[in-house]
């Protein structure tokens, strides 16, 4: 099961690498090539450009020969832009593989997870969500694979750097596992690429595992009782996820 992640995790960061390069390309009429972010187009008026150093330049598109953008589809001169990202709400399903390291070593988790939220405006998204987690994990007994239920009930921040068709995104979300297979702090923190509505990302998932533990106490006169007290336990989890947005 690890390695299956592992690979999958792999895959994902691989594409995501491929996704970072991709960029938009402004032709010029005096010659100039100018690579970067198309971040804004006005309508037979201006046109703004980021490139990778940060710097943003502004031309008029009397100044334009043509735009070619990321994804090899040329925009001609005078084309409009279109606003990805407007105020308002907004859905996002995700499916995640999640293999642990360190004491959560032989365990996977399979995390479908529904936010629904507001669109602040074109970068910030807030909202709220569950995630059903399937947990995989190996018997240390008798090397049988059981299952467990998780369900993080959590908060959610989300980031677009821009506001077009192909965009990285810094996605959080902070929350609590409420089923009596874990309960404890839940909290998520990964970033991808989102394509239109289709996105794909890496990152990090923290769960915490509270429990009651007990122990014994011995008297004088060789008599013992039993105590118990709040404990917990920290698992750590890398993986992938594929998303919708609706």
């Amino acid at each position: 099961m690890k390695r299956i992640a592992i690979s999958l995790f792999v895959l994902v960061i691989s594409a995501l690498a491929s996704m970072a390069v991709a960029q938009d390309v402004v032709y010029l009429k005096n010659g100039s090539i100018i690579k970067g972010s198309v971040l804004e187009i006005v309508p037979e008026q201006s046109l703004k450009i980021q490139t990778s150093d940060g710097s943003i330049f502004v031309y008029q598109m009397n100044e334009v020969e043509r735009i070619q953008r990321d994804a090899n589809k040329q925009q001609e001169t005078g084309g409009s832009s279109e606003d990805y990202l407007k105020r308002g709400f907004r859905g996002l399903v995700d499916l995640g593989i999640h293999a642990g390291f360190g004491d959560a070593e032989d365990n996977l988790l399979v995390m479908p997870s529904f936010t629904v939220g507001y669109q602040i405006n074109r970068f910030f998204y807030i909202g709220a969500g569950c995630s059903p987690t399937l947990a995989l994990y190996d018997n240390e007994y008798n090397d049988e694979i059981e299952t467990g239920f998780i369900l993080p009930i959590y908060g959610a921040i989300r980031f677009d750097f821009v506001n077009a068709k192909v965009s990285p995104f810094l996605d959080t979300r902070v929350g609590y596992s409420v089923t009596d297979d874990c309960r404890g702090l839940y909290t998520y923190i990964g970033a991808g690429c989102r394509i239109k509505k289709l996105s794909l990302s890496a990152g990090y998932t923290f769960q915490r595992k509270e429990y009651l533990g007990h122990d014994y106490s011995f008297g004088y006169d060789g008599d013992y009782f039993r105590y118990f007290y709040d404990d917990y336990l920290d698992f750590g989890f890398a993986g992938v996820r594929i998303g919708l947005e609706f």
